[in-house]
């Protein structure tokens, strides 16, 4: 039967590697592998085990079991939590500068000759725009000539057809009246038409009873 060998005590370099695998959300596993080399070498048992990992986790909170659960309650949660928020941030600070001093370092630097270039283009661009915007308002404003032209022009039409309406209305009734003026000097010319046509319904009548 093997005899367990006697405990050391965890010395603080093992506390602190503990207390940032605890920071990190490290798994107990790798709490438990290690105090079990610093207090419990030859311990391979379930309970030796578990009393491992409630050993290193006292260092940092409470601990209770209930059955196969154990419940664990850090100390200072809140600190911790600021602490490695701080560190991250930390961390992340330095790592934004060093990348900004290595794309500095990366920039070449900047040859007149390229800046003068450029001036010269950006003139350049600058009259041919300044030349655009003069022939488009030439443009527009022929535009606007030609609009006005073709509103004066349909205004005179549509004056031109009104009055071209009005005269065909009146020709109209005038036409109108001189039939009126026609039907009423024919009234005599109906009378004979009627007499004409007695006259030879007589001429009918004769004709029969001479055959």
């Amino acid at each position: 039967q093997a005899q367990a060998l006697p405990q050391k005590p965890a010395n603080p370099a093992a506390r602190e590697r503990v207390a940032g695998r605890l920071q990190d959300s490290k798994s107990l596993d790798g709490i438990s592998e290690v105090f079990g080399g610093v207090r419990a070498r030859d311990s391979k048992s379930g309970e030796g085990r578990r009393a491992t990992i409630s050993s290193a986790l006292e260092l940092e909170g409470s601990v209770s079991h209930d059955g196969d659960l154990t419940h664990f309650v850090a100390n200072n949660l809140q600190h911790k939590i600021k602490m490695s928020s701080r560190q991250s941030l930390e961390s992340g600070s330095g790592v934004r500068t060093r990348s900004m001093q290595r794309l500095k370092s990366d920039i070449p630097p900047i040859d007149p000759a390229v800046l003068i270039d450029l001036e010269k283009d950006a003139q350049d661009v600058a009259q041919k725009v300044d030349l655009m915007m003069k022939s488009l308002n030439a443009t527009v404003q022929n535009m606007t000539a030609l609009s006005v032209g073709y509103i004066q022009t349909y205004r005179d039409s549509v004056d031109s057809l009104g009055e071209s309406v009005d005269m065909s209305i009146k020709g109209m009734y005038t036409l109108m009246a001189r039939c009126e003026e026609l039907d009423r000097s024919m009234q005599p010319i109906h009378a004979l038409a009627k007499q004409i046509r007695e006259v030879k319904r007589t001429l009918e009548m004769f004709e029969t009873l001479c055959k």
